[in-house]
């Protein structure tokens, strides 16, 4: 599994980096603000709920293809609330994207990965091992014409046992997370 997630790093880095000769410049800068929450996907000895507030930066390469369709990078940044049955805790992350567009098409996919931080590693029963996690997640999303977004990711979340012993708690957490935002 840790592996997996140093692979999965190590691609989207090299992706998101400066570009190659059939890279296009991309407008950049924050581009997106919205809302996400989200729900448990399977079980665990809690139920966890998730919402947060987040923002997208717009990287300034994209990878443009004659269909139309191309690869545009982003930077992500969000915070807000993890919460069981007993507890509510902070949970902000930061990382990187990739969503394969087409302008003329509102539906898209988006993988990306990233890097979690909460305030605790636990929560009633469940024992996250560590209060960083990473984070990959794939969705897809529609974006209407005036500007709003809606859109569904399954995002998990774990230690991974990059930074920690093997003995230490994994649990990982996958989440149902819905979202609406606003393009600008």
């Amino acid at each position: 599994m840790a592996r997996n997630m140093v692979n999965l790093f190590l691609l989207f880095f090299l992706l998101s980096s400066p570009c190659p000769a059939f890279c296009a410049d991309a407008s950049a800068g924050w581009n997106e603000a919205g809302l996400r929450m989200g729900i448990q996907a399977g079980e665990r000895h809690e139920y966890f709920h998730r919402y947060e507030l987040f923002a997208v930066y717009g990287l300034p390469w994209a990878w443009s293809f004659s269909s139309g369709w191309g690869l545009t990078p982003h930077f992500e940044v969000s915070a807000g609330a993890l919460h069981d049955a007993e507890d509510t805790g902070f949970i902000g992350a930061v990382g990187t994207g990739l969503v394969l567009d087409n302008p003329r098409f509102g539906l898209a996919p988006e993988a990306g990965i990233n890097a979690n931080l909460m305030d605790r590693r636990q929560f009633g029963v469940q024992d996250f091992g560590s209060i960083l996690q990473f984070g990959a997640y794939l969705g897809m999303f529609y974006r209407f014409d005036n500007g709003l977004k809606i859109g569904y990711r399954l995002q998990h979340i774990s230690n991974g046992h990059i930074l920690y012993p093997s003995y230490t708690p994994n649990p990982g957490l996958d989440m149902h997370m819905i979202g609406v935002s606003w393009t600008f």
